[in-house]
């Protein structure tokens, strides 16, 4: 789908002040500004990575106090339990404070609860089972803030320190110390530590307090945990993934070099985005299908070998993972195409059984497909539990507000959220979210929008520009990857691409003869609105492109603005290409993209673009759909029942004359 351009306005004074003081180029500069750093103290600060400490740990409300009683324990030979939570952020959390006590000469355990029979943080059985054990002290990471309930009553029975970074509650738990910088009263500077950072700088803490000097590395684990938790790497997110990441090329950590391995990962791919992608998700299908302990297990384990299995069977999991994320997925988007509501203001979908563990991610793919708020569910015996993806203006955790009287229970953030509820009230449910948002929201809040760093010039998209621009790595929330766009350029060739056809390869010439060549990932549909021949803008990412020894600026396309082509349609016009869309797909079923070429080359009475707004009217009222095939998405003629109205289709209202 098309989406909405925020261009940012160019700050002509600024930027010539910064290149002529820092000797940078006004592309840079204009990138560093539209992220908020304008001072030439600050870009130097920003571009220079060679702090390593970040802030004073100590500075942390209870810090000091925490590092007293941990070093109580270590003295007395206290049993010390540490109590993670089943993500990445936790995983890596539970890992890294696991690790650095050992190197301490302390022999610690760990627990992480399941994530199907005991829920995310403190339950009740679990802390039973630790007192029963005999544990003095227990050290939460990345969870526990909420858990006022739970720490009041067994505190009594060990001391608990808390570390956490999530939002703190109207009454935060009596623990012995609780560490997390959004606490009321905590001076600590940097208030978007992920779970991992805050146990990192406690070990730093413990480190410098027991071994008299400062704690060095351990950065590839707070890295890892700070990227998967999608915090904003800015300040001291920032300096801890910049160094992590250049000890992971380094490759000490044997457990962490086994998972990078086993993701295809290796020197220079070794990115925060990479490993976003692929070695994250491999350590968070731990959690999902299986028990986020193999994933603590691999992150500390010292033996080549069996860390390499320990990753395999991650990455099976993995694997596992995708196939039923894909095929929950592709059932939610069954049901909503079957209802008609694709254009509902939320979506809805449920199936029974569907595994709880991955219905947040199937509800992410919807949002990504849609560009709706979504929301699946899994029933069972009656209960259906729920996860929420939002969009930007639609806050998912206030909608479930304006309904909790039906839910069961509830929580969660603006964009993302949980809940249950009762099978016979999901309808219910449904229409009373699509009433709260035709309050809420307006029309252009469901096109996606791209902020454009600055238009550039065909001869300013060089390599040195893209050598230059990676100074800004590592690219995430709060400081992502730059978006540029060129105007007037003219298509030279459009087609799908990828074993599934799901991804774009387009190529450009402008005015001035230069040509470059681009990638949409997930965006083959575009193939069906745009044509050889067609003045397109882009919006587009810069990456180097090395292919057979040659290197070469590659667009990364985010987004193509076309203009608004001169389409009517009425119902002959509609009888004529579905008698010729026949005549193409004469098996009954075709590649998408092959289909489009006939279409194209039939010529005909009409224009490419015509075709292919007719092509969509009949997908919208039924007479074609699309399915997946082992050569990618194909279009085939689904069993017919009753008369198709073509006035049910959005895409005939917009074009029909009458």
């Amino acid at each position: 789908m098309e989406k909405r351009w925020r261009s940012i306005p160019f700050q002509k004074e600024c930027v010539e002040n910064l290149t002529e003081k820092l000797h940078i180029s006004p592309v840079l500069a204009q990138v560093l500004i539209n992220r908020g750093i304008t001072e030439t103290a600050e870009v130097r600060s920003f571009l220079d990575d060679s702090r390593r400490d970040g802030y004073d740990p100590f500075a942390m409300k209870d810090m000091a106090k925490a590092v007293e009683r941990i070093r109580q324990a270590i003295e007395k030979e206290e049993r010390i339990v540490i109590y993670g939570d089943y993500d990445v952020d936790g995983i890596t959390s539970t890992s890294l404070l696991y690790t650095v006590l050992t190197d301490l000469g302390v022999s610690p355990a760990f627990h992480i609860p399941e994530r199907q029979s005991e829920g995310y943080g403190l339950n009740q059985e679990a802390l039973q089972q630790l007192v029963e054990e005999h544990t003095d002290l227990l050290i939460t990471v990345d969870c526990g803030i909420s858990s006022y309930e739970l720490v009041a009553e067994f505190q009594g029975s060990m001391d608990i320190i808390i570390t956490d970074h999530h939002e703190p509650p109207a009454q935060i738990p009596a623990a012995y110390a609780v560490l997390n910088p959004k606490q009321p009263g905590c001076a600590y500077p940097c208030k978007d530590l992920a779970g991992v950072g805050v146990a990192f700088k406690l070990c730093q803490a413990v480190w410098k307090t027991l071994r008299q000097e400062n704690l060095s590395g351990y950065t590839e684990l707070a890295a890892l945990g700070t990227i998967a938790d999608l915090v904003p790497l800015t300040d001291e997110n920032r300096l801890i993934v910049q160094d992590g990441l250049r000890r992971m090329k380094e490759g000490d950590s044997i457990g962490l070099q086994a998972l990078l391995e086993a993701s295809s990962l290796q020197g220079d791919t070794i990115t925060a985005g990479r490993i976003s992608f692929t070695a994250a998700p491999r350590l968070n299908a731990a959690g999902r299908i299986s028990y986020a302990s193999k994933g603590v297990e691999l992150l500390l384990e010292q033996d080549r070998e069996k860390a390499r299995i320990l990753a395999d069977e991650l990455s099976s999991l993995n694997a596992e993972r995708q196939e039923i994320e894909h095929r929950i997925t592709q059932q939610a988007v069954a049901q909503i195409e079957e209802q008609h509501r694709g254009r509902e203001g939320v979506l809805i979908a449920y199936g029974a059984d569907w595994h709880a563990g991955v219905i947040g991610i199937a509800a992410s793919r919807l949002v990504e497909t849609y560009y709706r708020p979504a929301l699946v569910i899994s029933t069972h015996d009656g209960t259906g539990k729920g996860s929420c993806r939002s969009i930007a203006g639609f806050n998912m955790y206030e909608a479930l507000q304006s309904v909790d009287d039906i839910l069961l229970q509830y929580g969660g953030h603006p964009m993302a959220a949980g809940f249950s509820i009762a099978e016979k009230n999901i309808e219910t449910f449904r229409q009373r979210l699509n009433q709260y948002a035709k309050i809420h929201m307006k029309a252009e809040d469901y096109i996606p929008m791209v902020s454009v760093d600055m238009e550039l010039k065909p001869v300013d998209i060089s390599l040195p520009l893209i050598e230059e621009l990676a100074q800004l790595e590592p690219y995430g929330m709060g400081n992502s990857r730059p978006v540029f766009s060129l105007s007037g350029v003219v298509i030279e060739e459009i087609r799908p691409i990828g074993k599934d056809k799901q991804h774009l390869r387009l190529s450009v010439r402008t005015g001035d003869k230069h040509r470059f060549s681009g990638v949409g990932w997930s965006m083959a549909g575009r193939c069906d609105e745009l044509a050889e021949g067609d003045t397109v803008d882009v919006a587009f990412q810069l990456e180097r492109n090395d292919f057979n020894g040659i290197s070469s600026p590659q667009l990364v396309i985010q987004d193509i603005h076309s203009p608004e082509w001169h389409i009517v349609l009425d119902r002959n016009i509609m009888i004529n290409i579905y008698m010729a869309m026949k005549k193409s797909i004469p098996d009954g079923e075709m590649a998408v993209w092959q289909v489009r070429q006939r279409m194209a080359a039939a010529g005909g009475p009409y224009d490419i673009h015509t075709i292919y707004a007719a092509i969509q009217v009949l997908r919208e009222i039924g007479v074609i759909a699309i399915r997946d095939s082992a050569a990618g998405p194909v279009y085939y003629f689904p069993q017919l029942s009753g008369k198709m109205d073509l006035n049910a289709s959005m895409t005939y209202a917009q074009y029909h004359t009458s």
